[in-house]
């Protein structure tokens, strides 16, 4: 298990584990999982290294959630997330955090995750020798649900609320 992987050395130790058939778990600061490998090639890891040694690269994020007691459903107005676009397009409605005693009123109790999960397979393994950095059209194919995806999802089913979420739609 490598801690955090921040720079080249600590990567390169990570790949040299891996390719000599050692499970390696480890963290890196990145806003995708497909960011992951664009975060190593900078780092200098050679990508046909990166292709034969990383099997799933996950992304996780944390929100709040809505009080289930006094989250409050407001119509959606648009121009207040005018950097939004087609992702909220057919939300019309969505909670609001109001604050009550259970929440000690914050409008918000406990917190939930958000995951996407990226499986390195083969078709993956060419867009990463060369350096390719994107793959909409390969997630949308095999139906993989980025961290975006799930936090409309989210806010959709009024779990947790829109400006819980805003940052990491953009």
């Amino acid at each position: 298990m490598v801690g955090e992987i921040r720079d080249v050395k600590t990567a390169n130790m990570a790949i040299r584990a891996a390719l000599t058939g050692h499970l390696v778990l480890s963290t890196i600061h990145t806003n995708s999982s497909w960011a992951t490998i664009s975060r190593l090639i900078d780092m200098g890891v050679p990508p046909f290294l990166i292709a034969s040694t990383i099997n799933l690269s996950v992304a996780q994020r944390l929100v709040r959630k809505l009080c289930p007691s006094c989250k409050q459903k407001v119509p959606l107005e648009s121009h207040h997330y005018p950097n939004f676009g087609k992702s909220v397009s057919d939300i019309n409605e969505h909670y609001i955090p109001k604050g009550c005693n259970d929440c000690h009123h914050t409008g918000y109790k406990g917190r939930k995750a958000i995951y996407e999960i990226l499986p390195i397979t083969k078709a993956l393994e060419s867009p990463i020798k060369e350096g390719h950095t994107e793959i909409e059209e390969h997630l949308n194919q095999n139906r993989i649900k980025t961290l975006k995806i799930n936090a409309i999802n989210l806010v959709k089913q009024g779990e947790t609320s829109i400006e819980e979420v805003y940052s990491f739609l953009l």
